[in-house]
């Protein structure tokens, strides 16, 4: 019980870091969390360290607990080595596309302007978004690569600041869109291109257009 009870507290408390329910530096304590989950402090000291040895959490010995901050710098360098190697998949893609696999392209950017014309929450943008690119490393028998470049807590929280709080889907949807035009024309003179700018979308997006009031959620923030 005590083991199910960990586990859920770990899982539910890591879902909502991720998605920055909770966000960086918020508060983790104890007495709360138990109170919370109606729970003793064995299970959720195991869950706090759990997230603690993933990245999540920083603790302070009798000082505090509290989310992590970002790493910027590791965020960025997460930028990068993925843009290095989507601009690969993508040109492998674009090699092999049939008319099905721009079906199922075209259908993924068909359900995000459907979403942008209804009351969504962010995360299922982001779940659109995560499946449009997605979508290459598996057809190209990369899918693997994508899980390492996804299993991040830097990367995938900067990713979700930009989606939950800057909110410029349209700008998302139409890069997407211009991928898709590429694919289809097997043009790949531009790849490295567009995927850069692309992935790099979210840190141009948060220091434009928040005015430096995110900057309390990095640490390393001022680093290039």
């Amino acid at each position: 019980m005590v083991k199910d009870m960990t586990s859920y507290i770990y899982d539910t408390l890591r879902d909502e870091i991720l998605s920055l329910v909770l966000k960086p530096g918020d508060d983790m304590a104890e007495n709360r969390i138990c109170e919370r989950f109606s729970s003793s402090r064995t299970p959720v000291r195991t869950a706090i360290q759990r997230l603690s040895d993933a990245g999540l959490v920083d603790i302070a010995p009798y000082q505090y607990t509290k989310v992590s901050l970002i790493d910027f710098s590791i965020a960025k360098q997460m930028i990068f080595l993925r843009s290095v190697v989507e601009a690969k998949i993508l040109k492998a893609l674009m090699k092999q596309a049939d008319a099905f696999m721009i079906e199922d392209l075209e259908h993924i950017i068909r359900k995000q302007e459907i979403l942008l014309s209804s009351n969504f929450e962010a995360p299922a943008f982001y779940a659109l978004d995560t499946a449009f690119h997605s979508y290459f490393f598996s057809k190209t028998d990369n899918a693997y690569i994508w899980s390492m470049l996804q299993n991040n807590v830097h990367y995938t929280r900067l990713r979700m600041l930009d989606i939950v709080e800057v909110k410029d889907f349209i700008s998302i949807v139409d890069e997407h869109k211009k991928m898709l035009a590429m694919i289809r024309q097997r043009d790949e003179k531009d790849a490295e291109g567009i995927i850069s700018c692309h992935l790099e979308g979210g840190i141009r997006r948060i220091r434009e257009r928040s005015n430096g009031r995110y900057s309390g959620y990095f640490r390393n923030y001022n680093k290039e």
